[in-house]
């Protein structure tokens, strides 16, 4: 099991120079950035201060105000446009910077078996093998594929975004005063309604499932998602009740044969659900397939968002932030740990 100890010692060894070499590479354009926007502004302000010190003779008096006035509108206009243009490369740089911290540390857990991949998504064939979401009503989208094992236990995760367009009309009116007559106006237009959102993850399960078994969420607080959440889900078979009150509050488990999910579903892999969740709190789909594989959907969790995470930029790397990836990184793969009856998982230093 890796452990928090072992993961300073890798970086103390070598990990501090490569973050350090990226860390500085990567915020270069912002420093450039900010050079770039004081010099522009400095320019602006020396044009000013020359015209009121020697331009002022030669105009008349309103022409100078004006001028000034105009000079002035043009330095405040220009101080906004690269206050965002800082910040955007700000962002982009913190960007850059989180996902080289999170390649590194997922090179620590597989040093030498891993696809990690952030502009590429899960093929949609692969993704729709679990069969969970109609995919001909949704529109599919995903990146930061990848695939790699921990401790023997090979795994794949994605970031997924499944959204509907779906239709709105928007009411307006006006009243035409010369005939007196109210008209009301109907505009169409397509509203994007994300139905799930966030990072799926798929690894082998010790039993052999010879049915799908699906866990549905109760806890969906979109009201939109969830009056259509069935809508958009093609799941297969009826409802059946499990006798894990935890389980029941959280889930709605579908199947076609519900003693075998009785016995795929035993009081030992409940619990291992019951232990994702406190893994990881957020919504979650669950999709037991008959070729001995599991889906997990986590909602709202995303590498995409965790990399959008922000620090103080103007600092180094502190062994603090980094170890919060570590533990982040942990917990992903760590999942598939969970459904392996030959692993322990435990809580580490």
């Amino acid at each position: 099991m890796k452990t928090k100890s072992d993961f300073i010692d890798f970086y103390q060894r070598g990990g501090k120079k490569i973050l350090k070499d990226a860390y500085y590479k990567d915020k270069a354009s912002y420093q450039k950035a900010i050079k770039k926007c004081i010099f522009y502004q400095l320019l602006i302000l020396v044009i000013i201060i020359i015209n009121i010190l020697f331009f002022n003779r030669i105009f008349n008096e309103y022409i100078m105000f004006i001028t000034l006035l105009t000079e002035i509108i043009l330095f405040f206009l220009f101080l906004i446009i690269n206050i965002r243009l800082i910040y955007k490369e700000k962002k982009k740089a913190i960007y850059l910077i989180n996902e080289d911290i999170y390649l590194y540390v997922v090179s620590y857990f597989s040093p030498n078996d891993y696809i990690c991949e952030p502009e590429t998504e899960l093929a949609v064939s692969e993704f729709n093998k679990m069969g969970l979401f109609n995919l001909n009503l949704l529109n599919y989208c995903g990146c930061n594929f990848t695939a790699s094992s921990y401790l023997g236990k090979k795994f794949i995760y994605c970031d997924v975004t499944l959204y509907d367009l779906v239709e709105r009309i928007k009411h307006d009116s006006y009243y035409d005063n010369v005939e007196n007559i109210k008209y009301i106006i109907n505009y169409h237009y397509q509203d994007q309604i994300n139905i799930f959102n966030g990072l799926y993850y798929e690894t082998e399960i010790s039993h052999d499932n010879y049915n799908y078994i699906y866990l549905i969420p109760n806890n969906i607080s979109d009201k939109f998602v969830k009056k259509n959440i069935l809508h958009y889900i093609s799941y297969k078979g009826y409802r059946i009740e499990l006798e894990n009150l935890q389980i029941s509050q959280k889930y709605c488990v579908y199947s076609f044969d519900e003693i075998r999910s009785r016995y795929i579903l035993s009081l030992t892999l409940m619990e291992k659900i019951n232990e994702l969740d406190k893994l990881l709190p957020n919504k979650k789909y669950l999709v037991f397939k008959k070729d001995g594989r599991v889906g997990i959907y986590i909602d709202n969790f995303s590498i995409e968002k965790l990399k959008m995470k922000s620090f103080n930029i103007h600092k180094e790397i502190s062994l603090d932030y980094l170890l919060s990836w570590f533990n982040i990184v942990k917990k992903i793969f760590q999942i598939s740990l969970l459904f392996d009856e030959k692993n322990k998982t435990s809580k580490d230093n």
